[in-house]
């Protein structure tokens, strides 16, 4: 809701002023002084202030200054008499927005304020969507492989939904890529998509962070200041790495999650939102909770919807194409035209890569800066990647390529695959491998995977 400051000395036109907004639902604060109404200002965030020019105490111009020199965002209609003219288009001249003449219509004022408000409106919806698109830039969920497939589905039944989902999974494999799919995919597509680190926040600052702070709540908070919850009022907040949440924080956030209301640092009134929470964290939230880390009811909110992401070396087949995602996006902001090989490929498909996606997307644009060819090839990758891989290639060399023990081989890496895809449950590894439960025994014995 726009909040706007009066600051005019008449009272008669101060109430019929006041009175006026209120019928716009606009929340307006008054006051008869420019030295009480910088009080005020410093005190709250403010839209637009509306004041008249000569005023006790603090004049218009004394209070314009103050405003432009703390929040030059918030825009200042100026009230003068018509003999003060030349002083309205000098405060112009030193950062007003609009000015008014004394008498005027009442509907000339409301037309004056939409248009300021609607152009706020239209101002921070485009920085908004400026600073999204920069966020999302070469940011999509690469992966055309089962696992991947998988959490797409998952992605596009939970998006139109209002579920709180909990993203789990180690780190550097997209869990926030996979929430800004949720955000971008729901309703709240639009609206503002916020995201807080709890693990990169000082303990003594989360609660500010997230709820926000009252003017002189605590040292150094010398304005009202809006948290996370409020930013990201009717659209999605994200609590990354949520498992490095203080305890203190938690019951209020359980609060928030229950009820969709807060109380601001320092203050005593109660703010209403709504926010679709999403969280990612690469901790084992029960283990948390079994240790007396993190709360179990909090643990059953967040977890309406679990999701995992699976690690990279769960998903080889997609390396290929994230390099070359990878390198077009860094071709673009190198102005390179770098390309890699399959041998190069070869060799990262058979690392483990422990950072996962954020690792291989670091290790393509050091190759892609640094390699002398236009072609990223084995001398151009990391000598413990290369070094495995030719170890690798060397044992092939000396196994037995009869076609018996290929068909062994092979064999054994479906019953492996089909008893991972199944979770374990030896009836389901049967149907998708086509045989009967009987046949799987024998074969698991066999092959001595179990």
């Amino acid at each position: 809701m726009p909040r706007i400051l009066l600051v005019e000395d008449d009272e008669i036109m101060r109430i019929s002023i006041y009175d006026r907004l209120l019928k716009f639902g606009w929340q307006v604060d008054q006051t008869g002084d420019g030295l009480t109404a910088r009080e005020l200002f410093d005190k709250n965030e403010y839209n637009l202030v509306i004041s008249d020019i000569r005023m006790p105490k603090l004049d218009g111009l004394a209070l314009l200054h103050h405003i432009i020199r703390h929040s030059p965002e918030t825009d200042v209609i100026i009230m003068t008499a018509h003999g003060s003219v030349s002083d309205a288009i000098d405060c112009l001249r030193k950062g007003a927005t609009d000015y008014i003449l004394k008498p005027f219509d009442m509907d000339n004022l409301i037309i004056r304020v939409n248009r300021l408000l609607d152009t706020q409106a239209v101002k921070a919806k485009y920085e908004l969507l400026k600073a999204y698109c920069r966020q999302e830039d070469g940011r999509e969920l690469i992966g055309s492989s089962r696992a991947m497939q998988q959490v797409h589905k998952l992605i596009d039944q939970v998006a139109p939904t209002e579920s709180t989902v909990l993203i789990t999974g180690e780190s550097g494999t997209g869990k926030e890529l996979a929430a800004r799919a949720i955000h971008r995919k729901s309703r709240r597509s639009s609206n503002p998509f916020v995201v807080i680190n709890c693990a990169a926040i000082p303990e003594s600052l989360t609660e500010s962070e997230l709820f926000g702070h009252e003017r002189g709540s605590f040292t150094g908070a010398e304005r009202f200041r809006k948290g996370k919850f409020e930013l990201a009022d009717n659209g999605t907040l994200l609590l990354d790495e949520l498992g490095d949440l203080p305890e203190p924080i938690q019951a209020k956030l359980l609060r928030v999650l229950q009820e969709g209301k807060f109380e601001r640092l320092g203050g005593n009134k109660l703010i209403s939102v709504d926010v679709r929470v999403l969280a990612c964290t690469s901790k084992n939230l029960q283990q948390e909770v079994d240790k007396g880390k993190f709360r179990q009811d909090l643990l059953y909110r967040l977890e309406v919807i679990p999701m995992v992401m699976p690690p990279l070396r769960d998903h080889r087949e997609d390396i290929e194409e994230l390099c070359t995602t990878f390198l077009d996006e860094f071709n673009r902001k190198h102005r390179r035209t770098i390309t890699i090989s399959k041998e190069a490929i070869s060799c990262l498909c058979h690392y483990d890569f422990p950072g996962n996606i954020r690792e291989l997307r670091n290790l393509m644009e050091r190759a892609s800066v640094l390699c002398s060819d236009p072609e990223i090839s084995l001398r151009d990758l990391p000598i413990e990647i290369t070094q495995s891989f030719k170890k690798s290639i060397k044992t092939d060399f000396k196994k037995d390529f009869s076609l018996s023990t290929a068909i062994a081989q092979t064999e054994k890496r479906c019953l492996i695959a089909a008893l991972k895809e199944s979770q374990g449950n030896k009836t389901k590894a049967s149907k998708l491998l086509g045989i009967s439960r009987k046949n799987l025994w024998e074969k698991l014995k066999q092959h001595q995977v179990i």
